[in-house]
């Protein structure tokens, strides 16, 4: 079984996916932190400049370097680099206004392609991004996309954010989502649609758990 969740930044889709696979016991896997892993690399090795990227050094390094999914907790599982765990290195800030510039590039894209057809090949998984229904499982049974208004949208995204970084604003979030938007939905490859077939559910008067409900509910 393979559940499909896409939506724009910070519409829900992780912590929905999430729930829905604890329902059904089945991997969960976050795609969106694949690309910021990547970004984290390319910052890292500093290849990232006035919002370009050295391509030819970035593909090097993914050579050089192994991005895998690790078991943390039943079910769920977490992004690594040479099998450490860098979640809370790639939930910042920095790496979210870098992200969608990584994401742009062809050669990532079908890097990450097939990392996540690999990970589904032999199992069950709901997995969340902006083109997992379109482009990486277009004959997925189940196809979910999530809207949200920007500003709701803003608002959870400068929630998660202030725990860790004190000085951050609503308005620069709120700045920075709207201009991933622009990116995620006006990119050349892959850009962020409703996959065709999928089923959308606006979450703004809805809690994360009814939105879990709801898919769930259609599902079964």
């Amino acid at each position: 079984m393979i559940i499909t969740i896409d939506g724009p930044s910070s519409s829900g889709k992780s912590t929905v996916a999430k729930l829905v696979s604890k329902f059904f016991s089945i991997v969960h896997i976050d795609s969106g932190s694949i690309y910021r892993a990547i970004t984290l690399l390319a910052m890292d090795n500093n290849l990232i400049h006035k919002k370009k990227v050295n391509i030819q050094y970035l593909l090097k390094c993914l050579e050089e370097n192994k991005i895998s999914f690790k078991k943390k907790e039943k079910n769920i599982f977490k992004i690594c680099i040479n099998d450490n765990f860098i979640e809370k290195r790639i939930r910042t800030s920095e790496i979210s206004n870098n992200v969608s510039i990584v994401a742009a590039i062809k050669e990532v894209r079908d890097y990450v392609l097939k990392l996540q057809r690999k990970i589904a090949k032999n199992q069950s998984v709901v997995m969340d991004g902006r083109d997992i229904g379109s482009v990486v499982f277009p004959n997925a049974k189940y196809k979910f996309f999530l809207e949200a208004s920007l500003k709701n949208r803003s608002e959870r995204r400068w929630n998660d954010l202030k725990k860790n970084e004190k000085n951050i604003s609503l308005a620069n979030v709120k700045k920075d989502l709207s201009i991933r938007d622009i990116l995620d939905t006006n990119r050349e490859h892959s850009p962020l649609v409703v996959p065709k077939n999928s089923i959308i559910i606006n979450s703004d008067n809805l809690s994360i758990d009814q939105v879990a409900d709801k898919i769930i509910k259609l599902i079964n």
